[in-house]
């Protein structure tokens, strides 16, 4: 009587603890796809904000308009949780800042918000400037 006892006392103990065990894998899976996508959107983001930066001949405008359009073509494909996002590019004379804000269904709704800036710099100034400082050195 006892051993028959002693197995169901195994059946109730499980049907305790696989429940809690399923939501704990259940949670991390959400942990896991939230994370990955939250590296893709700053990924994505550093690359524009470097393509944007390297843009020497165009307007701020022009700039602008292009790194919008492609902001949306890079992250389409490679996100898993995250359907809708926002893109916002800032671009001045002296940065390029690109930034991803979005809402996941995970988790009771966690927000991304990755912002990655990248500094304009003229390559033609700078060389000009260190070969000016040079010359000051030199003397």
């Amino acid at each position: 009587m006892k051993k028959r006892l002693r197995k169901g006392s195994f059946t109730v103990e499980a049907s305790f603890i696989i429940p809690l065990l399923l939501m704990v894998i259940a949670g991390l899976i959400c942990l896991c796809l939230y994370l990955h996508d939250r590296s893709v959107l700053a990924s994505c983001a550093a690359e524009l904000a470097g393509k944007g930066a390297n843009q020497k001949y165009k307007s701020e405008a022009e700039i602008k308009d292009w790194l919008t359009g492609e902001a949306q073509g890079l992250a389409a494909g490679r996100l898993l949780a995250l359907k809708k996002y926002v893109v916002s590019v800032e671009v001045t004379k002296g940065s390029v800042v690109v930034t991803y804000t979005g809402n996941t269904g995970l988790l009771g709704g966690l927000e991304i918000c990755e912002r990655e800036e990248a500094k304009r710099l003229n390559p033609v100034t700078f060389i000009r400037g260190t070969q000016q400082l040079k010359q000051l050195l030199e003397r």
